[in-house]
């Protein structure tokens, strides 16, 4: 507000308290949001030139519509041939093969058959017609290798650039779906070329497929002829050999194998039948040497001759004991049964004899049979021994034989199922969605780029906002003074408007007419500038609120030290402190106390110009003796306020060494004993020696800083220069304070809290 809590405060330590570059360091949200607001006019500048750009970019952009076709490249599509093993197989799932096919559809030769189907050669869309800029080009431009084409040449290449600069091919994440996308100023026609890229792309899969069926059926036909050779000679080579070894194969095995097994087989019965047939010679020889009955052996049981006579034998035996029982034994019946059963007898043994002696026929048989087969079998045994060798050499060539034809069997049934594919050929992909007619143009979304345009024109406009303002090293608030400086901030004086001002010139202007422009006194307060008899002319004001936060800085120092003489000073010119130093000393007049302002600022009198422009004399004619201080002294009745001014003269350029001598000294040592408060309005700092000579002379320094225009640098070398009397500084105040703005960097000093008292104050005043 009018003053700043420091002035109660003592002066603080520079060392100890924190700088704004270590408060800077911690995120203020709020403090973001004030740069923000105080940097509106940047961040509107850049965000509406960019807006205005693209406005202006959508109006006179060309139109464009995009047709999208979308195409499924499938790998796993089964061929329409259902072949065991194709020829040309399908290729991969991989994402290489898919964008392998993605760069195919926005291949030349695809784009190429495109533009001589639908003539976009001829479309001024594609090849626009040349213009003089474009003429010139070309007579500048040296030769080129095209130029040896036709004109018709160069105008489809041309036509085919342009169609893949309209072209876009955009696989659908990591799926198998590819988007066909074509920009073009007619939506029909960019739907008709996104369809016929797609016709195009299908087309050159079935060619480069028909060309690789052909190119192996043509080196199959090659590879069967050889096969067939091959195969006639090895199987020729078998026979031969076959033929010169003797080896006559039936039904897989050669002869010489076959007739060992059949003589093996028939040595095996031979022995078994050997064996048998020693077995009956040797179950007779028993019997006979043990005295058995040769009757008893199983081939006189099983003899069906014998077993009639034995038959016969019993019947007669039966006959013989009935005749005998009834008619004796002497009977002649008796004794022919007796004869007939000899006779059977005999021809039994007769029987049993001849079965014995063909027993022993059949051993010595089947023994010399068996013998024989044993002696054919060693005999082919020994053939076939000799003809192994042969037999190795046989199946070798044998093998051969069957891996040639094996080999040619598979090449041919390859080269028929490549035959039947060769005019069955199909694409490995086809169309999902085809492009239809877009309604909506794509290009220019109007909506987006204004948005977007309008977007980045604020990060843009942020972004310079907080580098301006980080740049800007110049003091804003009474909190940025005071931890620069290290000294107390007294009061922000307000920058009065400039109408209010306007009108007080023009009343001013009326009494213009009855004042003596050669009157060497004080001008009459209309005449004077308003500024600076503004504090007691509007005491309700925020401006001289602000004065009076100084005056009552100053009446603070009294009651702790002598104070008289308050020098007012800058760090560089232009800062206001002319306007501070003539309003403070009106406004501490008012109060009664005896009060002298002094214009030391003899290079630039800007009080004395303000206040009494035909002043004769002053403080430096006093100074040096020239005229008493009595009659340099002028008197403002309105207010009791006493004026040493400062007229410009032949010995100004001598001011420095004046500020330095003992006469000026002098001079204030009398002010002194006349006045309760002596103020100086001093030359700036930075630029001149003499403020810094007259803070000798001061009790109290307050060190004026225009707001939004003094830089850091300049106000910390006018402190460093007033170190020798550091301790004398009261504070600063910032002067030409923009309320309005201040309260985007120290809203609680703004005229956010102090309007409403200042339109009690206007109130009041209309009432009264």
């Amino acid at each position: 507000m009018l003053r700043h809590n420091s002035e109660y405060l003592p002066v603080p330590d520079i060392e100890a308290s924190p700088t704004h570059d270590e408060r800077a360091k911690t995120v203020d949200l709020r403090e973001i949001a004030r740069i923000l607001l105080r940097r509106w006019h940047i961040i509107g500048t850049i965000a509406g030139a960019l807006t205005l750009a693209a406005l202006i970019f959508v109006i006179s952009a060309t139109t464009q519509y995009t047709a999208t076709s979308t195409i499924l490249v499938d790998p796993r599509r089964a061929n329409v041939v259902d072949t065991t093993q194709a020829v040309l197989t399908n290729f991969g799932t991989d994402d290489a093969t898919i964008e392998s096919q993605v760069l195919l559809i926005k291949s030349v030769a695809i784009l190429r058959r495109v533009v001589e189907r639908m003539k976009l050669a001829e479309d001024e869309e594609f090849v626009p017609p040349p213009t003089m800029l474009g003429t010139i080009k070309r007579l500048l431009r040296p030769s080129s290798p095209s130029s040896g084409l036709s004109a018709e040449e160069i105008s489809t290449n041309r036509a085919v650039d342009a169609l893949q600069q309209r072209l876009k091919v955009v696989r659908q994440g990591t799926t198998f779906l590819v988007d066909v996308n074509v920009n073009s100023e007619s939506p029909a026609k960019a739907a008709d070329i996104a369809n016929k890229l797609a016709e195009a792309y299908f087309e050159e899969q079935v060619r480069a497929k028909y060309e690789a069926t052909r190119i192996a059926a043509g080196w199959l036909s090659g590879q069967i002829e050889n096969l067939k050779k091959r195969v006639t000679l090895s199987e020729k080579a078998v026979e031969d050999f076959r033929s010169a070894n003797n080896l006559t194969v039936s039904q897989g095995v050669t002869v010489n194998d076959q007739q060992i097994t059949d003589l093996n087989n028939r040595l095996i019965d031979a022995r078994v039948q050997t064996a048998e047939a020693r077995a009956k010679f040797d179950q007779i020889q028993q019997m006979a040497k043990a005295g058995g009955d040769p009757g008893a052996m199983n081939a006189a049981i099983s003899s069906d001759i014998i077993t009639k006579l034995r038959t016969q034998y019993a019947d007669i035996a039966k006959s013989r004991a009935d005749l005998s029982a009834r008619y004796g034994e002497r009977h002649p019946l008796v004794a022919n049964v007796r004869a007939q059963l000899q006779d059977t007898q005999r021809l039994i043994n007769d029987e049993i004899r001849r079965i014995v002696e063909s027993t022993r026929h059949d051993y010595d048989v089947a023994l010399s049979r068996e013998t024989s087969l044993q002696k054919s079998f060693e005999e082919l045994q020994g053939v076939s021994n000799t003809s192994n060798q042969a037999l190795i050499q046989l199946h070798e060539l044998r093998r051969e034989a069957e891996a040639n034809r094996t080999q040619y069997e598979s090449y041919l049934a390859r080269y028929k199922e490549t035959s039947a594919q060769e005019t069955l050929e199909m694409p490995d992909s086809r169309v999902v969605t085809k492009a239809s007619i877009p309604i909506n143009p794509s290009f220019p979304k109007s909506t987006l780029i204004v948005g977007l345009a309008l977007a980045l024109g604020l990060g843009i406009g942020s972004a310079a906002a907080f580098l301006v303002d980080y740049l800007d090293r110049r003091v804003k608030t009474l909190d940025d003074a005071a931890a620069l400086l290290g000294v107390p901030a007294l009061a922000a004086v307000p920058l009065v408007d400039a109408r209010d001002l306007a009108g007080r010139a023009k009343r001013g202007r009326e009494m213009l007419g009855r004042h003596d422009p050669t009157a060497t006194g004080l001008l009459p307060p209309p005449l004077q500038p308003p500024l600076m008899r503004y504090a007691i002319e509007e005491p309700a004001s925020f401006f001289a609120e602000s004065i009076r936060a100084i005056r009552l800085a100053i009446q603070r120092a009294l009651r702790i030290k002598p104070v008289q003489i308050i020098l007012v000073t800058s760090a560089i010119d232009n800062e206001g402190k002319t306007t501070v130093a003539v309003n403070l000393a009106l406004s501490l007049a008012t109060l009664g106390i005896r009060t002298l302002l002094v214009d030391c600022d003899m290079r630039n009198p800007e009080t004395t110009r303000s206040l009494c422009p035909r002043a004769r004399t002053g403080l430096l004619h006093v100074a040096l003796g020239n005229e008493p201080i009595e009659r340099a002294i002028l008197v403002d009745r309105s207010s009791g306020l006493s004026v040493l001014p400062a007229p410009v003269n032949a010995y100004s350029h001598a001011t420095s060494e004046l500020m330095f001598s003992d006469k000026i000294s002098a001079v204030f040592e009398h002010l002194r004993q006349r006045y309760e408060l002596i103020i100086l309005d001093c030359p700036p700092l930075l630029p001149l020696v003499d403020g810094r000579a007259l803070a000798e002379q001061a009790d109290q320094i307050v060190l004026a800083l225009a707001w939004d225009k003094t830089p850091r640098d300049a106000a910390l070398d006018a402190v460093d220069m007033l170190a020798p009397v550091h301790d004398r500084i009261l504070g600063t105040v910032l002067t030409r304070v923009d309320l309005h703005r201040l309260r985007h960097y120290d809203y609680y000093s703004s005229s956010a809290y102090i309007k409403p008292y200042t339109d009690f104050s206007l109130r009041r005043g209309a009432a009264l």
